[in-house]
């Protein structure tokens, strides 16, 4: 059995989005503290999981392609992610003579699994601050092209005229939405108290021409605001997440390929979302011991190759 104990640092803050609204999607979970139960977000082990797996075979698919034995799209698939797109197969219909083949003819999938009929030897933790912490909120603004009045006065003549009509045109937006919005409070309340709603919705339907009025005269524009929020969620740098990595059975080519994932992490340690907003960037250490007995340390971060000092 090797048994990998690691910790990953937050150089920068990370941000992770699941797709949720609550939190900006991060995860989150209960943890007990003495026996009660405090949120607290987590990186997930598919992150790292799949950044491992990814490194790996890229630097397999790019050795082939130099040697022009490119990979089919099926092995790209399969090896990477862990897919089959061609297969129609259902969980009952396994053949275990090519689970067989596939895992004495493909080393990463040996270790990592595909899809229902390939087991993985690979098990990775969730990775968990020592402490229960929450993810913060962050925030910035959109810039519109006015902050930049150049950028402006070398549009062409057409649009720069309409660039200037927008502020206009979106206060005139606003103040129609605002009185949509009340005259429906209103007639909500009306029709509660069975008081006579007929003036209320000739004025409701005059405000919803205008505004579309409003609508079709912004056109495009319609999707620029000048105050564009921008929203994420992340946990914040210095803090050091704790967790491991466990390969069953393990086999000569598990260590290697699992190296290879690290390296490339290494050389661009980003994990999660929002890089482009300075969130993601990641250090960290593993000690690894086989069958109990320390063997390795690796060290990877920095934008440099993962440092591996055999023990």
């Amino acid at each position: 059995m090797i048994v990998m104990n690691g910790t990953i640092t937050l150089v920068q803050p990370l941000s992770i989005s699941l797709g949720k609204t609550e939190n900006g999607g991060f995860p989150i979970i209960n943890r007990y503290v003495d026996d009660v139960p405090e949120p607290t977000g987590f990186l997930p082990a598919t992150t790292l999981r799949g950044r491992l797996r990814r490194g790996h075979v890229l630097k397999q698919m790019q050795e082939a392609a130099a040697a022009s034995q490119h990979y089919t799209l099926k092995r790209a698939y399969s090896e990477m992610i862990g897919q089959d797109p061609e297969s129609e197969k259902e969980a009952g219909e396994i053949d275990l003579q090519e689970v067989k083949s596939a895992r004495e003819s493909s080393p990463v999938l040996d270790l990592y699994g595909s899809g229902l009929g390939m087991a993985s030897r690979l098990r990775v933790s969730n990775f968990f601050p020592a402490e229960n912490t929450m993810p913060e909120q962050l925030q910035t603004f959109r810039k519109d092209l006015d902050a930049t009045e150049a950028a402006v006065l070398s549009l062409v003549d057409d649009d720069r005229e309409r660039f200037y009509n927008r502020k206009e045109l979106n206060s005139r937006r606003s103040k129609w939405e605002g009185n949509i919005k009340t005259l429906n409070r209103n007639i909500a309340g009306a029709k509660k108290k069975k008081e006579a709603t007929a003036e209320l919705e000739k004025q409701l339907k005059e405000a919803d021409q205008k505004l579309q009025e409003v609508v079709d005269e912004m056109g495009d524009m319609m999707q620029v605001s000048s105050l564009l929020p921008i929203e994420w969620y992340a946990l914040p740098p210095g803090l050091k997440l704790h967790g491991k990595i466990v390969v069953a059975n393990p086999k000569d080519t598990d260590m290697p390929i699992l190296e290879d994932g690290f390296n490339s992490l290494s050389l661009d340690p980003i994990l999660g979302a929002a890089s482009a907003r300075g969130c993601g960037e990641i250090e960290g250490e593993f000690e690894v011991k086989v069958d109990g007995e320390r063997k390795k340390m690796i060290r990877f971060g920095g934008y440099e190759p993962a440092r591996i000092e055999n023990l």
